[in-house]
C-alpha cells in the first residue's frame, strides 16, 4: 500500500512529520460533556503531564480524549486519568502512542529503597549454580525492563549470567533477570540487570507500581523546585 493510500485510510497520518509529538504543544482534554486546553509539559514512559487551569473540573479515574496540536502533526488518542496537582493533570500514554514522540526515551527508571533476595545463578558454560542461603538484595531502582540493586557479601555476579531473584516492593515479584553491568561501591557491588522472565499478571503489578512513583517523585520535584524559587 502506498503512504498516499495509507493517510486516506488513516486521516490523522495527513497531518504528522518526522517530527512527531513534541512537549509544549498545545492539548486538548476532553471528557463528557467538558472540553479544556493546556500546554504538555512532561512526557517519560507511561505518563503525560498537562497544565490546564480547569484540571479541578477532571476526577481521578476520567476516562478522556486527548488531541494534541504538535509542530509534527495533530495526534488524537483516548486515556485516563491517573494524577492531579495544583494547575495539572497527569494521564496515561498508551504504549502505541509512545512511539509518536520525537524524543525517543527509555523506560523511566525510579529510585526506591526496598529489598529482595538472588535465590539463584545460572552461567551459560556451567549451569545453574544453587546458594547455600539466599542473600540479601537493596534494591536501588526499578523500571518495567530493568532493575538496579546493591549486594553485599564476597559473591560476584558476571555480566551476561542470569539470576533468579525476588523483589520484594510490597508485594513479592520472582522473576530471571540477565546481569548487564556492575560497578563496586564501599558497601558491595552495584549491578544493573534487565528482565528475561516474568509473569504476565507481576509485570502488570510493576507497571502500575512504578506508574505511582512516577507520579510521586514529579510532583514532589516539581514541589521543591518551586520551593527553592520562592526563597531565593
Amino acid at each position: 500500500m502506498t503512504q498516499a493510500a495509507q493517510n486516506r485510510n488513516n486521516p490523522q497520518d495527513m497531518y504528522r512529520s518526522t517530527s512527531g509529538i513534541l512537549l509544549n504543544s498545545r492539548t486538548v482534554v476532553e471528557k463528557k460533556e467538558f472540553v479544556s486546553t493546556g500546554i504538555l509539559t512532561y512526557a517519560e514512559g507511561d505518563i503525560l503531564e498537562i497544565e490546564i487551569s480547569d484540571y479541578k473540573k477532571f476526577e481521578l479515574g476520567d476516562s478522556v480524549k486527548m488531541t494534541v496540536y504538535s509542530p509534527g502533526g495533530i495526534y488524537t488518542f483516548h486515556s485516563t486519568v491517573v494524577a492531579k496537582d495544583q494547575g495539572a493533570l497527569m494521564v496515561i500514554n498508551p504504549p502505541q502512542n509512545q512511539k509518536r514522540f520525537a524524543e525517543k526515551r527509555e523506560s523511566p527508571r525510579v529510585d526506591v529503597e526496598h529489598s529482595g533476595q538472588l535465590l539463584s545463578i545460572h552461567y551459560a558454560d556451567s549451569g545453574e549454580q544453587e546458594l547455600e542461603e539466599r542473600l540479601r538484595l537493596d534494591i536501588r531502582n526499578v523500571s518495567v525492563s530493568g532493575v538496579g540493586f546493591l549486594m553485599e557479601g564476597g559473591k560476584r555476579l558476571e555480566e551476561s549470567a542470569t539470576a533468579d531473584v525476588m523483589l520484594d516492593l510490597g508485594f513479592d515479584i520472582t522473576c530471571r533477570v540477565e546481569i548487564i553491568r556492575s560497578e563496586p561501591e564501599e558497601t558491595g557491588i552495584y549491578y544493573g540487570a534487565k528482565y528475561v522472565e516474568m509473569p504476565v499478571e507481576k509485570a502488570n503489578a510493576l507497571r502500575a507500581f512504578i506508574i505511582k512513583k512516577q507520579v510521586e517523585q514529579h510532583f514532589s520535584f516539581k514541589q521543591s523546585v518551586k520551593m527553592r524559587r520562592m526563597f531565593k
